[in-house]
């Protein structure tokens, strides 16, 4: 197999969330956050998050939004999801304020980020059919790079790319820059970037690799500091 042939290959983040298996999974996603939410908030709590979520999402639609699109950005429909997502983390924040929405968050990405995200990339075993998984991986993981910049997505500098190691810093991404408008940027961390590392620290040790982040945008660092490295 090439890796050309794999799932989602060269397809921005924007595409890849809108397909028919990530549209299969966000229904499965929305039961379990809708069962949880109602254990944490109860149904009366979870009606009133719904209002204020919509709240928050018509006052942020309002916003000026045109720095994204200076970045290439273009996709509205993207983009009002991302907004969707925000404002449902400041709607949950206000309820039940910043840790607990953090901890819930969290708490759900743990239950359900591994299998929603499966479905969407390819395989370890499909990565292995190409011969030399990690570096599979790899070209993978560039083409999508190439494919979110274009999209005004990501904008990633590779810093190092041999053998054994493959790291990149996000200097630019759009989740946090709409997080950092509408004030909740530590939950974006919690509700997405920790979604990596539920994910990698699952899917990565299975090719012989040890995924490394040390911060994050979202968390005031400078850089998302991503690293893969082979484990002898």
């Amino acid at each position: 197999m090439r890796v050309e042939e794999l799932k989602n290959y060269g397809k921005p983040l924007s595409q890849v969330i809108f397909s028919t298996e990530a549209e299969k999974q966000a229904k499965q996603m929305m039961k379990v956050i809708r069962t949880e939410l109602r254990k944490e908030l109860g149904l009366l709590g979870v009606v009133g998050l719904l209002f204020i979520m919509r709240r928050e999402t018509k006052l942020a639609k309002k916003a000026d939004w045109s720095s994204l699109r200076g970045h290439g950005l273009v996709d509205e429909r993207f983009l009002e999801s991302i907004i969707r997502q925000a404002a449902a983390m400041k709607a949950l924040a206000n309820m039940v304020g910043t840790d607990k929405a953090s901890e819930i968050y969290r708490r759900l990405i743990d239950k359900i980020g591994y299998e929603v995200s499966v479905p969407l990339f390819p395989s370890v075993d499909e990565f292995t059919a190409c011969g030399n998984a990690f570096e599979a991986f790899k070209e993978y993981a560039k083409a999508m790079v190439i494919a979110d910049k274009r999209e005004g997505i990501h904008e990633v500098d590779i810093i190092e790319d041999d053998s054994k190691t493959f790291a990149y810093n996000v200097n630019y991404c759009v989740w946090n820059e709409v997080a950092k408008r509408i004030g909740v940027s530590e939950l974006c961390y919690a509700g997405r970037c920790y979604g990596d590392e539920v994910f990698f620290n699952k899917v990565m040790p299975q090719i012989g690799v040890q995924y490394k982040r040390t911060g994050t945008l979202t968390l005031g660092n400078p850089v998302c500091d991503v690293r893969f490295e082979l484990v002898d």
